[in-house]
């Protein structure tokens, strides 16, 4: 989608993770200052992010927060910082007209709607990303999935809880690991079936559990080493648990992106995140073709733009994308 010039206001975006605070400061679509801060420094976000504002030559009109946690009207808890953000505090402190916070993965959608060609690998469809509805999806601690959507009103995201669809073996040799994944971690699986958050394999946090099951399946009981050594020694081939683990994630991610994508109306699919960005090598044909399986609809799974958005400034990037679209809507 064509990003269009942007009238001579100032504006202020801010993306708050679990490590870092980054803001950057701009005047129509020019970037006039930026600074990174700890999230758990001592002083309070709102103190860092008015202090910001404050060094500015222009007070801004806006500003628009991303914010790694669950957002409910305009208002973010921060667990990692242990602190509470909300859009009226934002505008008193920094005197703008508006102040906006959006979650993590609403900033990744809108981070698609002019991404940097630089920042895009292609790999099925498209090479440029084709208009329209456009899904985001990026396993991490958990799994996120979101949407951008046109509107009457222009362009908007679509947050949602894609992570704790239900999913279920793709083949028969997999009933025996989602067996002993069931046994492992109950709790994540669909009453008596072997149906499990999708979170359950499509994550940091679920990795280990399913390298657990894929050794148990094997007549083996260990540690299952972390997500990071997991996807490292999978990428080696060192370790064949490892390796049958990581093989599971790409087969189902990819199946979890097709039918997302229908489910959306998508007419692309932009992968994001630390996860897909570290390990780009998970994305080979395989992948594709699983992306593609769907039954009767594979043709129209075939035809998707596939992308993995390779910038890790999404957060800020997408934080912007929302602040010009609410300012351009003034005009």
């Amino acid at each position: 989608m064509k990003d269009t010039a942007m009238p001579d206001y100032s504006y202020i975006v801010a993306d708050i993770g679990g490590t870092n605070v980054r803001l950057a400061a701009y005047h129509g679509d020019h970037k006039t200052d930026q600074a990174q801060y700890s999230t758990k420094s001592d002083g309070a976000l709102l103190n860092l992010i008015k202090e910001f504002a404050s060094a500015q030559t222009t007070r801004p009109e806006i500003i628009v927060v991303a914010a790694a946690g669950p957002v409910a009207d305009n208002r973010v808890t921060l667990t990692n910082a242990q602190q509470t953000l909300c859009g009226a505090d934002l505008r008193t402190a920094t005197g703008a007209a508006e102040a906006y916070i959006i979650n993590d993965f609403a900033a990744a959608a809108w981070a698609t709607h002019a991404p940097a060609p630089n920042d895009l690998i292609h790999l099925q469809g498209p090479a440029t990303p084709p208009d329209g509805t456009r899904l985001v999806i990026g396993p991490g601690t958990g799994l996120g999935v979101g949407a951008l959507a046109f509107t009457a009103d222009g362009y908007t995201s679509i947050p949602g809880e894609g992570g704790h669809i239900g999913i279920g073996p793709r083949y028969a040799s997999e009933v025996a690991i989602f067996d002993a994944l069931r046994t492992l971690w109950p709790e994540v699986f669909f009453k008596d079936t072997l149906v499990a958050e999708a979170e359950a394999l499509l994550s940091g946090t679920g990795l280990p559990y399913l390298y657990q099951a894929v050794a148990i399946t094997h007549g083996s009981i260990g540690t299952a080493p972390d997500a990071p050594t997991l996807m490292a020694t999978a990428r080696d081939d060192t370790d064949p648990f490892a390796t049958q683990t990581i093989a599971l994630f790409k087969s189902h991610l990819a199946q979890a992106s097709g039918d997302f994508a229908l489910t959306f109306g998508a007419g692309a699919v932009f992968l994001v995140g630390g996860v897909a960005m570290k390990n780009p090598w998970l994305f080979d044909s395989d992948f594709v073709n699983d992306v593609r399986a769907g039954g009767r609809f594979s043709d129209k799974r075939g035809q998707l733009g596939l992308y993995l958005l390779n910038s890790g400034n999404f957060g800020l990037d997408g934080a912007r994308a929302f602040a010009r679209q609410r300012l351009a809507q003034r005009n």
